[in-house]
């Protein structure tokens, strides 16, 4: 009996402190971290995960706690740790609800926002619709195994209780909101540019025959220029996609090395 009770003391630090870190990064991960993903089914999902880590975790974990203050202390860091690497990864994301806003102004469509039930939020229709290719394309490319993979790789890159949140990690994610601008002008540029030839087209066209409606053909005439170039954008997605998971696996792997102090 007692042989047990200092088993279980001996495995439950490091098992509570992966179940922290776990739990931090699927709730904040892209996929994992959505709200339409039942909170039960992520919590399943932390709690397999935390049993099929745990135990490889232990075999160098050498912390010996004396106070319950100490492990709380250690417990929070793990799980603001889990919080930062998920939110790197999930960041890039965002690029395309950027994106489709932009265009979505462009075309006239301001007006017309759908309610996302991931942010509670009134967003884009252009941007949503962008959004959930881009999921789509990442889960038929099997890229969420990545997200995985960096649950576990995450340990070996920063063992338990060695994180020390260097500068270098809040410049990571500086870095990477920056690129996530850059990401979603380059993505609508295109359909920017296009709707404002269609912009001088029109203005000529008013220009040479005034007597043209301008007002009333305009807006139909946008709206269908940008349905047009949305679904011409669908075929975009597929040479795009292998450098947005490059972006999205060198985030991950700059904010480690940022964390643990490396860079």
């Amino acid at each position: 009996m007692y042989a047990l009770i200092d088993r279980i003391a001996e495995w439950l630090p490091y098992t509570l402190l992966v179940f922290a870190r776990v739990t931090g990064m699927v709730v904040t991960m892209p996929i994992f971290g959505y709200a339409t993903v039942a909170p039960r089914i992520r919590m399943a999902l932390a709690i397999v995960l935390t049993l099929i880590i745990a135990p490889t975790v232990g075999e160098s974990f050498n912390i010996v706690y004396t106070s319950v203050w100490h492990i709380l202390v250690d417990v929070t860091r793990e799980v603001f740790l889990g919080l930062m690497i998920g939110f790197g990864a999930k960041i890039l994301f965002e690029a395309f609800r950027l994106a489709g806003s932009l265009v979505g102004f462009q075309m006239g469509l301001a007006m017309m926002n759908v309610a996302d039930p991931n942010t509670q939020d009134n967003v884009s229709i252009i941007g949503n619709l962008w959004f959930l290719v881009i999921v789509l394309f990442f889960l038929i490319t099997n890229s969420h195994h990545f997200l995985i993979e960096t649950i576990v790789a995450g340990f070996k890159a920063i063992p338990l209780g060695t994180a020390h949140f260097a500068p270098a990690a809040g410049q990571v994610l500086v870095g990477t909101g920056s690129r996530l601008f850059t990401l979603s002008l380059k993505f609508a540029s295109p359909m920017i540019l296009f709707l404002l030839l269609s912009d001088v087209a029109i203005a000529f066209a008013a220009r040479v025959m005034p007597q043209l409606n301008v007002f009333f053909i305009s807006m139909p005439l946008k709206i269908g220029a940008g349905i047009y170039m949305v679904l011409v954008s669908l075929k975009i997605f597929q040479s795009i996609f292998g450098m947005f998971e490059q972006h999205i696996e060198q985030t991950v792997y700059n904010l480690m090395l940022g964390i643990r102090g490396a860079i």
